[in-house]
């Protein structure tokens, strides 16, 4: 895909030089060149983002790296530096236009969100005045992407600086939910799976599985399982499910069960509504019986829709799925909740179209 790259007013002087860094110099992270220049590290970014100090590389995590020569050529700057390091961290920065005003930036990330917007990208963006940061988010297209580098590729230079400053954010909490969505839904990726219970404790068993493909919703596996001897199912917890003891009288033990699980889901990565509930009773019944839980046991294996639910929506609630309580409808529902996660969630767009969505139908 091409995206249309945007004509813009020249962003300001552009950085110097990056530095190789030579002889016994070491290279620092951004809080230790702010220590050296007695700054906070927001100032230090505003002299980034000024193209007044320009990082010489970055390390293996990413993290912009400075040199000693670089920091002491900057110090030399007729910059009121008395005022930055006397400023207080919650209080606007004196420096906060050193870059230019705080309306240009504005100018310009709203062109490269209609750029995106141009190029058949959904995208949008959003400005949180507390951090002095803008957030340029985009849905994924059908087939992927764009990426950052794609994205990062059409900003003029003052954004791309912003970038290094953090004064700009491609793909915030949002986009990368959506585009972690998208990514999931390959073929291939990723199963949903679900279990129901005797109970919510760690001494309840498994009494229930069912897990479906993430990619088209077939069903990998859905099954009963007996709870084992002597243990039977609490009224109350039939009331939620409707499994009854009579129900599960001819079914498999978990510990026959658990290896079709693991075949269904292979090396999928496991998707549940609340993963931390259903990895804890799949492997803690497993454990119980001196069965192998096999990659179940691996926190890694697992993720947990509920909390990516919560990010898209930008909450910290821990919503209900809103299933029937039966674990192959529940994986069905937290895979159509996996779908929806991919689209563009109704608080970020603007009001007139919010408007349209929550209207009756005429």
């Amino acid at each position: 895909m091409q995206l249309q790259k945007v004509d813009f007013p020249n962003p300001g002087p552009a950085p110097g030089p990056a530095l190789d860094v030579a002889g016994d110099e070491r290279a620092l992270g951004p809080e230790q060149a702010a220590r050296q220049l007695g700054l906070h590290r927001r100032e230090l970014d505003y002299l980034v983002e000024a193209g007044l100090l320009a990082p010489v590389g970055r390390s293996a995590a990413g993290t912009l790296l400075f040199v000693s020569s670089g920091l002491d050529a900057v110090a030399g700057e007729p910059l009121d530096w008395g005022a930055a390091r006397m400023a207080e961290p919650r209080r606007p920065s004196p420096w906060r236009e050193l870059a230019g005003s705080v309306s240009e930036r504005a100018w310009m990330v709203d062109a490269a969100a209609a750029a995106l917007r141009a190029s058949g990208v959904d995208a949008w963006a959003r400005y949180s005045a507390a951090a002095d940061r803008w957030t340029l988010d985009w849905a994924p297209l059908p087939g992927g992407g764009p990426g950052r580098d794609e994205v990062t590729a059409l900003l003029p230079l003052r954004l791309v600086r912003a970038l290094d400053a953090r004064r700009l954010v491609l793909l915030g909490p949002v986009g990368q939910t959506m585009h972690w969505a998208h990514g999931m839904l390959q073929p291939g990726v990723a199963c949903v799976l679900d279990v129901e219970t005797t109970g919510l404790s760690s001494e309840d068993r498994v009494i229930e599985v069912a897990a479906v493909d993430a990619h088209d919703g077939s069903v990998l596996i859905d099954t009963l399982v007996h709870p084992g001897p002597g243990i039977t199912i609490p009224a109350g917890a039939t009331r939620v499910h409707g499994i009854t003891d009579s129900m599960v009288a001819d079914a498999r033990a978990w510990s026959a069960v658990l290896p079709e699980v693991l075949a269904a889901v292979g090396e999928r990565v496991v998707l549940a509504y609340n993963s931390d509930f259903d990895r804890r009773m799949t492997v803690g019944h497993a454990r119980a019986l001196e069965a192998d839980p096999g990659r179940l046991r691996s926190a890694q294996a697992w993720q947990c829709l509920m909390k990516r639910r919560s990010v898209w929506l930008s909450t910290t609630s821990r919503l209900r799925l809103g299933g029937g309580h039966r674990a192959l409808g529940d994986a069905v529902a937290a895979r159509e909740l996996l779908l929806s996660l991919r689209e563009r969630p109704p608080h970020t767009l603007p009001a007139p179209l919010r408007d349209q969505e929550q209207a009756p139908p005429a």
